[in-house]
């Protein structure tokens, strides 16, 4: 179960069941940019921040309506999914893991951590030294120029089929991206709200969001110093950026990624204790209305803000 109310705080994360699909080349933009956009227009959520990984996916964003959270997860699987298939040459393989972690964000404290956490991973992950220098797609351009509303092309599944061996490389893919981009003729808006966490939480004036962005940026320049220093103590170095351009799809990589799911982030931990008794007292009384259906009682409402399964077959229908 999933408790994302109006207005509430989601720091999301999704990962690719197997492989490092999600590269830093032209091509793999391109399917990000047209699936995001996709996915907000069809399901609207005001996105902060985001941060994509060869094999995962990090977004901050604000709730608008709770139906469209899983909506908005799903679109953006399934389509990319599809893409990424067809690049491939595969049919109906799974390309992401079942679900996603969604916690929701009880504090601004937290908020910030998440979105430092966010934006120092190519730091920590030792892609970059500097998400200024990483190659994949970020919202931390777009957040750094201020100016927040983009155009991007829509594509469509089928102007993605099987790359041809020898265009398996940084050359292919942008090739192949300057195609598909001629090609798409239609065009979708994007807009980030980098500032939307904050509006959440009552911060609401332009003074007090300069101010929590220069803490957020100074937070993510110390970390990234600090892991530079734990690099030079192992004498490791980063991957870096022309190594991240020029990687092609891996569809054996397995992550160690792990680590279980949160219902909630906080730094307090009075306010995550009043969060999860409050989130069981809930999910109790779903599991009653649940049961109240089966027995065929539908008159009974779900909770508000938890997500309702399909109601229960009472019977079928007979045929002459």
């Amino acid at each position: 179960m999933k408790y994302h109310p109006h207005g509430s705080v989601l720091f999301c994360t999704f990962s690719i069941e197997e492989g490092l699909l999600l590269l830093a080349n032209p091509l793999c933009d391109a399917i990000i940019k047209s699936c995001l956009a996709r996915a907000c227009v069809l399901n609207p959520v005001r996105i902060c921040h985001i941060l994509v990984e060869a094999n995962h996916v990090h977004i901050v964003f604000v709730v608008i309506d709770p139906e469209h959270v899983p909506g908005f997860i799903r679109c953006f699987k399934t389509e990319s999914a599809h893409m990424i298939n067809g690049l491939l040459g595969r049919d109906k393989r799974t390309v992401w893991c079942e679900g996603y972690d969604s916690p929701i964000v009880l504090t601004p404290i937290r908020a910030l951590v998440a979105i430092t956490y966010l934006y120092s991973n190519p730091a920590k992950d030792n892609l970059e030294v500097s998400i200024d220098k990483y190659p994949g797609f970020s919202s931390w351009q777009i957040f750094q120029s201020g100016d927040v509303t983009r155009r991007w092309k829509r594509l469509r599944r089928p102007q993605f089929t099987a790359i041809p061996r020898n265009s398996n490389n940084l050359r292919g893919y942008t090739e192949l991206a300057e195609k598909v981009l001629e090609d798409s003729t239609e065009v979708q808006a994007f807009r980030l709200e980098p500032n939307a966490w904050m509006e959440a939480f009552g911060y609401r004036s332009a003074l007090e969001h300069k101010k929590i962005n220069e803490r957020l940026v100074a937070r993510i320049r110390l970390i990234e110093e600090r892991a530079e220093r734990e690099r030079s103590k192992r004498k490791g170095r980063v991957l870096g950026r022309e190594r991240l351009l020029a990687q092609v799809f891996n569809t054996t990589y397995r992550s160690k990624r792990n680590g279980r799911r949160m219902w909630c982030l906080s730094e307090k931990r009075r306010i995550r204790a009043e969060f999860i008794r409050f989130f069981k007292e809930l999910m109790q009384k779903a599991r009653a209305v649940r049961q109240r259906w089966k027995m065929g009682d539908v008159t009974v409402p779900y909770p508000p803000g938890l997500y309702p399964p399909s109601m229960p077959r009472l019977a079928n229908a007979l045929g002459r």
